[in-house]
């Protein structure tokens, strides 16, 4: 059996040594001591072993969908739901802080994009990989509350994803982590040269999109079911909050959302951490955090260079549409520096 191939979409082949091993797998022990760290549950370990043996690819899926048929039933839909458009903190806050609460049980798998690229899957798929109602009664005879959750930031940039929530769990909790949009734009760049998914600069990319996003946003949300990704050359678009928040709005209420500004949480990660756990009605808590999961070392990124004239394109071309996110969510950020 061949090893993953590097042109299949997945994690770069220089981070495959941060990725879960069959022992994390099968007990579902994710790893948070590097901060590339990937966690595989395991239908995805398996998956991602057998993909090019069709026969017993096909064998699994179907034996995973009757498991899920048979015990999804007996599992808990999520509290709450973390939004962000990439390189705004969801993974960090998630995996070192939530995770460090006795109260909270994420779901083990991160970015299980269930309203957005699965949603062909069935609701008992998605069940299964969030805390059973025995454990959760289990909890509860101790003292212990159960609060559950997920982080598939990429829900905020699918315009379907909100009904397709609405519909199955209408009263759930978002928190929504936004960055100052030009950091997160360069951020968002450097992330993909890094991760050998752009070679063109900066420049070039934001020449294409101007010219080209329109028309694969347009394709994407009409064939839906075949192209499952959000159009990849999208540094702009996926920092403008607006256009996208507002289509939630138009489905849920205004105190269903906690908006937390990440430049915030970059400097104050605690502070930011406990105005979650009174958002989710939990008591303040001082987390002891053991990883780096999420959390980009120093140095990471310098020697990709960006041209001062395009951060200067980028700071010009952001304020108008953040005036439009404030008067939305009724907060203003200091982003313009």
């Amino acid at each position: 059996m061949k090893k993953l191939d590097e042109n299949r979409k997945s994690i770069p082949k220089d981070q495959l040594k941060n990725k879960s091993s069959w022992t994390d797998s099968v007990l579902g022990r994710l790893r948070t001591d590097n901060w590339d760290s990937y966690y595989e549950n395991l239908p995805t370990k398996l998956n991602n072993t057998f993909y090019e043996n069709k026969e017993i690819l096909s064998s699994l899926k179907k034996t995973y969908q009757i498991y899920c048929n048979i015990i999804g039933p007996f599992h808990i839909l999520p509290d709450f739901l973390f939004l962000g458009p990439g390189a705004c903190g969801t993974t960090s806050m998630l995996e070192l802080y939530l995770r460090s609460n006795n109260d909270i049980l994420p779901s083990k798998l991160n970015e299980i994009r269930y309203f957005d690229k699965k949603h062909t899957n069935s609701i008992n798929w998605y069940k299964i990989l969030f805390p059973s109602k025995l454990t959760k009664n289990l909890r509860k005879l101790s003292g212990k509350k159960t609060i559950t959750g997920e982080a598939s930031g990429s829900y905020i940039l699918n315009p379907n994803a909100p009904a397709r929530i609405k519909k199955i769990i209408p009263d759930v909790k978002f928190i929504v982590m936004l960055r100052n949009p030009v950091n997160r734009t360069l951020s968002h760049y450097k992330r993909r040269i890094r991760n050998k998914k752009e070679k063109r600069s900066l420049e070039d990319s934001i020449k294409y999109e101007l010219k080209n996003f329109e028309d694969e946003f347009k394709k994407y949300i009409e064939n839906e079911n075949s192209i499952s990704v959000y159009p990849e050359t999208s540094y702009l678009a996926r920092s403008r909050y607006f256009e996208h928040i507002e289509i939630w709005f138009e489905h849920f209420s205004r105190d269903q959302f906690l908006f937390i500004n990440s430049d915030e949480y970059f400097k104050n990660p605690l502070q930011e951490y406990n105005r979650i756990l009174e958002f989710l009605e939990l008591p303040k808590h001082n987390p002891t955090l053991t990883g780096k999961r999420g959390i980009s070392p120093p140095g990471l990124y310098d020697n990709i260079s960006i041209k001062s004239e395009t951060i200067d394109f980028l700071k010009n071309y952001f304020p108008s549409w953040n005036e439009k996110l404030f008067d939305l969510i009724n907060t203003k950020y200091d982003w313009n520096t």
